[in-house]
C-alpha cells in the first residue's frame, strides 16, 4: 500500500518533533565520581560529568543539570582529562539541590554545591571548542586552566555565575594557573549585567581572564582578584591581559562593570585597538570607597584606539588607591581616557610613557605615547554658589579644535607635593588653538565645587590622544634643602616657564632666578627662618603661577647637613609629619615619646589632610580633650597599639625599639598583619620571643639595619632622629 502524502508528512513531523526533543535533553549528574557508564550513551542512571559530556557531545542542545545525592558541596575529581566540549550545551551547577546563584548588587551570596577540582595544576577542566556554549554555577579550582575557550570556532559562549580559582566560600584561594583562557575566539561573554551572572576569579598564578586573538569578546559584572564580598584581596597575578581587538571590559548599562582590585596586575592590554574599558572599579572594594589596592599596572597599554571611560552615563571608571599611576600608556596613539574618576594613585591618574610626569613642550611637536599631548595649564578658579569658574591656557598644535575634561579633587593633597589626579568629573568645553599654538580659555559652565577643591583639566585631539592631568608650574626642586643664611643654588623642574618668570620661597624672592627653558628655572634660596619648610611659587609674566608646597627646608640648628639623620628629617618634615620641637630645632637625639608616635604613625598613615575622630576617653592617662588624644586614641582603634597596661597608654614613655617594630608594621601593612616566623637574625633579639618576628621583618624591609654590632638594641629608646628614618622607609616618603 503506498503512503499518502498527508501520511508521509505526520510521520516527517514526528521524526523532527522527536530529533528536537532529543537535541534539547536534559542529562543529570548524579554521582561524583569519575567513571564512565551507560549514562555516556543512554543519558540515564549512573551518570558522571564525564558521561554528561559525552552525552551532550552526542546530543547539541542539551543541559547538563545536577542532582547528587547529599547535602553540601560535591566535589568532582577527573582522573584525566574530561571529554572536549564539542557541542553546543548548558552546564548548570546551579540544579544541584541547595544551590543558589548571587542576588546582591554589590557582593557575591551565591552558593555554590558543586566543585570541580584538579590539584595537580595540570589539565583543563572545561576545553570549548563549540558555539552557544553556557557554563555556569560551578566552582573550578586547582587546573592549569579553569575554561578554555580553544580551536573549532568557540562563539556565542557565556561564562557565569562562576567561583574560579576559590573555594566555595568564595573567601579562600586555592591554588589555580589560569581562570579562563581564550585562544582566538570570539564573540564570548564572561559574566553578564545581572548579579547572578557574576563571575569571582580570584587567586589565579597567572592571568584571571586571558583574550589573545578573536574580537568582539565581552567581559562584564565580574570580581576578579577580590573575595566574594569584594571587601579583600585575593590576587590574581593578572587579573585580565587583551591581545585581541573591539573587546568590552565593563560598560555603561546597571551591573555591566566589573571590579578589578588586589591583583598584582591589572588590566593589560597589547594589539587591542577597539576595546573599550568603562564602569568598571579597578583600585577600589566593591562599594568604590575603600582601598584594594592593584601593585603594579591597573590599567596598561601599549597600542592604539583604547578607550576608557567616557563622558556619557555610566561611562566612566573609577580608578583609585592603586600602587602605580591609573592609567599607563606606555606606547601608542588614539588612546582615549575621558570622564573617569581617577584619584589617589601613586604618583600621576593618567602617565603618558610610563616616566612620570611630562613636561609640556611649546607648540606640542614632540612624539611618543599619546603624541605626548600637551595638557592645559590652569591659572584661576572662581568658586561659585551656582557654578566654577576656570580660566587657563591650552598650548598645542596650531589651528586644532581640542576637548578639554574638567576634574575637582578635595581642596587638601594627602602629601605637599603630590600630583593632581581627576576625582570627579565636572564637564567638558571645547577650545581652538590659533597659529601659534595658543587658545586662551574662560569656562563658567562647570558645577559648584567645595571652595578650594584643586581643579585639574585634560586636553584631548581630534584623533582621541588624551594628556595627562594638568599640573602646577613647577614639578619639584633639586637642592630641596640648605643653610638658613641662604644661598643654596636651587634648579626648579616643571613646565610652560616663560622668561621674566619670577620665584618666592617662603614669601621671600630668590635672587638669581634664570629662565633656562620652557621646563628649567635656576635660582639662589633667600634667608629663611631654621627649620622651616616653605612654599615655593613661580609666577610668569601672563599672570600664570604655580606653588611647590613645602619645597624647601631651611635646616634645623641642630641637624646640619652632615649629620647621619639630615636627608630623613627634611623629607619627614617636608611631608608635613612633623615641625619640630621649637626654636629652629628638631631634637635629633631627643627619644620620641608614644603620644609623638601617634602623630608620626597616622600623619604618614593616612596623609596630611587626615584629622582623627575626637576622642571619648580611652586611657585613664590620655585626659580628653588634650593635644594628643584623639591620635592616642585613633590608633588604638586601628589596631596599631595598645596601652601599657592598667587600662593607661603612658603617652610620655619613650618607644623603645622592639616595640617600634609591630607599630611601623602594623602601620604599614594593617591591623591584621602577621610577620613571618624569626629565624635569629640578632644576637641580642632571642628568637622565639615577643617582638623577635617583627624585629627580623623590619629588616627584612630594609626599614633598619640595627644599631650596629650585628645586633639591634631592643630595649633602646627610638631617637627623633631614628624615627625619622623609620617612618620615612616605611612609607616610602620623597
Amino acid at each position: 500500500m503506498r503512503t499518502t502524502g498527508p501520511v508521509l508528512a505526520a510521520i516527517a513531523f514526528l521524526f523532527v518533533s522527536s530529533a528536537r526533543i532529543a537535541r534539547a535533553a536534559t542529562v543529570t549528574v548524579n554521582d561524583a565520581g569519575d567513571s564512565s557508564n551507560a549514562c555516556a550513551t543512554t543519558g540515564t542512571g549512573t551518570c558522571t560529568l564525564r558521561d554528561a559530556i559525552t552525552y551532550a557531545n552526542a546530543h547539541a542542545g542539551s543541559t547538563i543539570a545536577f542532582d547528587i545525592p547529599g547535602s553540601g558541596v560535591h566535589t568532582i575529581t577527573p582522573a584525566s582529562a574530561l571529554p572536549a566540549i564539542s557541542a553546543a550545551v548548558t552546564i548548570d551547577g546551579y540544579t544541584q539541590p541547595g544551590s543558589s546563584p548571587n542576588t546582591l548588587a554589590v557582593g557575591d551570596n551565591a552558593i555554590l554545591s558543586i566543585q570541580l577540582s584538579e590539584p595537580a595544576l595540570t589539565g583543563v577542566a572545561f576545553d570549548v571548542s563549540a558555539s552557544d556554549v553556557t557554563i555556569r554555577g560551578l566552582v573550578i579550582n586547582g587546573f592549569n586552566s579553569c575554561i578554555r575557550l580553544f580551536v573549532g570556532g568557540a562563539s556565542n559562549v557565556t561564562v557565569a555565575g562562576n567561583f574560579l580559582g576559590v573555594d566555595p566560600t568564595g573567601m579562600t584561594a586555592v591554588a589555580t594557573t589560569d581562570g579562563v583562557l581564550m585562544l582566538g575566539q570570539s564573540n564570548n561573554t564572561i559574566g553578564g549585567t545581572s548579579p547572578a551572572d557574576r563571575n569571582l576569579i580570584s587567586g589565579c598564578h597567572a592571568v584571571g581572564i586571558d583574550v589573545s586573538g578573536g574580537t568582539g569578546n565581552i567581559v562584564e559584572g565580574n570580581y576578579v582578584g577580590t573575595n566574594a564580598p569584594g571587601t579583600g584581596a585575593l590576587p590574581n597575578v593578572q587579573a585580565i591581559v587583551i591581545d585581541s581587538t573591539s573587546i568590552q571590559i565593563g560598560g555603561s548599562a546597571a551591573g555591566a562593570g566589573n571590579l578589578v582590585s588586589g591583583n598584582n596586575e591589572g588590566i593589560l592590554l597589547s594589539n587591542a585597538s577597539g576595546t573599550t574599558i568603562r564602569g568598571n572599579l579597578i583600585g577600589t572594594d566593591a562599594a568604590g570607597d575603600a582601598p584594594l589596592a592593584n601593585h603594579f599596572r591597573p590599567i596598561y597599554m601599549g597600542n592604539n584606539g583604547i578607550i576608557v571611560g567616557g563622558t556619557g552615563a555610566g561611562e566612566g571608571n573609577v580608578i583609585a588607591f592603586n600602587s602605580d599611576p591609573g592609567v599607563i600608556v606606555a606606547s601608542g596613539t588614539g588612546n582615549t581616557i575621558r570622564g573617569n574618576s581617577i584619584h589617589d594613585n601613586a604618583t600621576l591618574g593618567i602617565d603618558l610613557g610610563f616616566d612620570g610626569v611630562t613636561a609640556n613642550d611649546l607648540g606640542d611637536s614632540d612624539t611618543g605615547a599619546n603624541n605626548l599631548q600637551n595638557f592645559p595649564v590652569i591659572s584661576t578658579v572662581v568658586y561659585g554658589a551656582a557654578n566654577t569658574t576656570v580660566t587657563g591656557l591650552l598650548n598645542s598644535t596650531a589651528n586644532t579644535t581640542f576637548d578639554l575634561d574638567f576634574y575637582s579633587n578635595s581642596a587638601c593633597s594627602n602629601f605637599p607635593r603630590e600630583f593632581l589626579q581627576g576625582e570627579v568629573y565636572l564637564g567638558s568645553a571645547p577650545v581652538t588653538t590659533d597659529g601659534s599654538g595658543n587658545a586662551p580659555f574662560t569656562v563658567s559652565t562647570l558645577p559648584a565645587v567645595a571652595n578650594g577643591s584643586r581643579i585639574s583639566a585634560t586636553a584631548t585631539d581630534p584623533s582621541g590622544n588624551t594628556s595627562e592631568v594638568s599640573q602646577r608650574l613647577p614639578f619639584s626642586i633639586n637642592n630641596a634643602s640648605g643653610p638658613p643664611s641662604g644661598g643654596t643654588p636651587i634648579t626648579v623642574s616643571g613646565t610652560n616657564f616663560l622668561a621674566g618668570a619670577t620665584v618666592t620661597i617662603g614669601g621671600v624672592p630668590a635672587t638669581g632666578v634664570g629662565v633656562t627653558n620652557y621646563t628649567t628655572i635656576t635660582a639662589t634660596t633667600p634667608a629663611l627662618p631654621p627649620g622651616s619648610a616653605n612654599d615655593l611659587v613661580v609666577t610668569n609674566t601672563d599672570g600664570t603661577n604655580g606653588t611647590l608646597v613645602k619645597a624647601f627646608v631651611a635646616d634645623f640648628l641642630d641637624v646640619p647637613s652632615t649629620n647621619q639623620f639630615y636627608s630623613y628629617v627634611t623629607k619627614l618634615v617636608s611631608n608635613a609629619i612633623t615641625a619640630g620641637i621649637g626654636g629652629g630645632l628638631y631634637g635629633v637625639t631627643d627619644d620620641t615619646l608614644r603620644q609623638q608616635m601617634a602623630v608620626f604613625l597616622l600623619k604618614a598613615r593616612h596623609g596630611l589632610c587626615y584629622t582623627p575622630p575626637p576622642c571619648t576617653g580611652v586611657f585613664g592617662d590620655v585626659p580628653c580633650p588634650s593635644t594628643f588624644a584623639n591620635w592616642i586614641e585613633e590608633l588604638f582603634t586601628e589596631g596599631i597599639a595598645g596601652g601599657c597596661g592598667s587600662g593607661n597608654f603612658c603617652p610620655m614613655n619613650p618607644v623603645r625599639r622592639d616595640q617600634m617594630a609591630p607599630f611601623l608594621l602594623k602601620s604599614e601593612h594593617g591591623a591584621s598583619y602577621v610577620p613571618p616566623a624569626c629565624v635569629g637574625t640578632f644576637p641580642d633579639v632571642p628568637c622565639p620571643s615577643l617582638f623577635a618576628d617583627w624585629v627580623e621583618e623590619l629588616a627584612t624591609e630594609g626599614i633598619t639595619g640595627g644599631c650596629g654590632g650585628g645586633n639591634y638594641c631592643p630595649s633602646t629608646p627610638s631617637t627623633r632622629g631614628q624615627m625619622a628614618v623609620f617612618v620615612v622607609k616605611t612609607f616610602g616618603l620623597q
